[in-house]
């Protein structure tokens, strides 16, 4: 590793988050697209490739200097050793997952997560013979019984989960995973390096949807991966075989979207922490989840676990799903749309999108209630997000 890579580590993560893996060609100040499907062999790239070495510079499937740089950020973001890159969040996850699940195995989760990884645990790991055991994450006691009554090969769980916003105790988990021999793996989309650090904490596998924002600008889907290189090799062989590898295109534009992340999620958090008081006070709101209201049931450990609540905010509307459709078509700033992170603010309600395959009471039991909206906060200016709401719950 270079002097100035191992320097720029000891920065900050807005430092890092502009100048790690950043790969200058001749006389250029940003990493090239290398837009090549193959490379020149040379002696090295033989000898790497008939050993099966992870990365032989031969074929962008296996490695492209486009993808390594930013992957290369996202270690020195996550503090980790490596990182891959993924076509998509979820190209990330199942490969992720299928690098340490085989036929036989198990995985135990909870079912308040990413709806599309429930769909995917549900549809495909089952199908493979896989034991998916769902249990209460947030009931460390279940955590454990679980771990302890059957061999357990992953822990799987998010940072701050989707769409509930409940925090993980990631120390904790981390420690029982580790206690059973189970490896704790963790999708921190809705963090990002920025709120919380699972490596810190003992998890050896850390995810993200780069779509949404570690990207920032709704405009690329995209996965990533960071651990310690041993389990990074472990899952790029997988990703090899299973062909999820990111476009160098794809990877150029994320690497331009991380370099304004720090910014962009401060910008976000900030402005979601002022609108969740707010809601919270609206005689029209039912209630508000965030993490960093006193009345979220997860306050303290988010404290604990986070270093900064979240962009997200989801909330109740008092009439329900109906009334919670009229106030989505109400907005003029925020535009309805599933996805999250980016730029502009967007708007869902879980019941009509994410969520939409579950029956009225499995999300009532998950604690998604009616009129329940899920609301991304973009980095447009802080009062006119609060008038647009205001507007809109007025025309109710």
């Amino acid at each position: 590793m270079s002097t100035d890579e191992d320097y720029l580590k000891k920065t900050g993560k807005g430092t890092r988050s502009v100048h790690s893996g950043t790969s200058p060609g001749e006389n250029s100040l940003n990493t090239p697209v290398y837009q090549s499907s193959t490379f020149f062999l040379d002696d090295e790239a033989y000898e790497m490739w008939k050993a099966g070495t992870p990365r032989a510079p031969v074929y962008t499937r296996y490695n492209n200097p486009s993808m390594r740089a930013v992957e290369k950020k996202i270690a020195h973001l996550e503090g980790a050793e490596d990182a891959l890159v993924f076509t998509s969040g979820m190209s990330a996850i199942c490969t992720t997952l299928l690098t340490f699940l085989s036929q036989g195995d198990r995985i135990v989760t909870t079912r308040n997560l990413y709806g599309g990884t429930v769909l995917s645990l549900d549809q495909d790991f089952t199908r493979f013979g896989i034991d998916v055991h769902y249990i209460d994450i947030k009931d460390l006691d279940a955590v454990e019984e679980a771990l302890k009554e059957k061999k357990t090969n992953v822990l799987y769980c998010e940072t701050v989960n989707n769409p509930l916003l409940e925090v993980s105790d990631l120390p904790e988990l981390a420690k029982l995973a580790k206690k059973y021999g189970a490896i704790p793996i963790v999708d921190s989309t809705f963090a990002t390096p920025m709120g919380c650090q699972p490596l810190d904490y003992g998890f050896e596998v850390v995810i993200h949807s780069v779509t949404k924002l570690l990207n920032g600008h709704s405009d690329i889907i995209g996965g990533a991966v960071a651990g310690n290189k041993e389990i990074i090799n472990q899952i790029w062989y997988k990703l090899r075989n299973f062909g999820g590898t990111m476009d160098p295109h794809q990877a150029s534009l994320l690497e331009r979207g991380i370099k304004t992340l720090h910014i962009r999620y401060e910008k976000a958090m900030t402005t979601a922490s002022q609108l969740a008081t707010w809601l919270e006070a609206h005689p029209k709101i039912e209630k508000v989840l965030y993490p960093g209201l006193e009345s979220h049931n997860d306050y303290e450990l988010a404290k604990k676990v986070l270093n900064s609540p979240s962009t997200m905010v989801c909330f109740e509307v008092k009439g329900g799903d109906e009334a919670g459709r009229k106030l989505m078509d109400n907005m003029i700033i925020a535009s309805q749309a599933i996805s999250l992170g980016g730029v502009e603010s967007l708007i869902s309600m879980p019941f009509s999108t994410t969520h939409v395959s579950w029956t009225q009471e499995a999300r009532l039991a998950a604690g998604i209630g009616l009129g329940f909206i899920r609301f991304s906060t973009g980095i447009e200016d802080t009062e006119d997000l609060i008038a647009d709401f205001k507007q809109a719950l007025d025309r109710l």
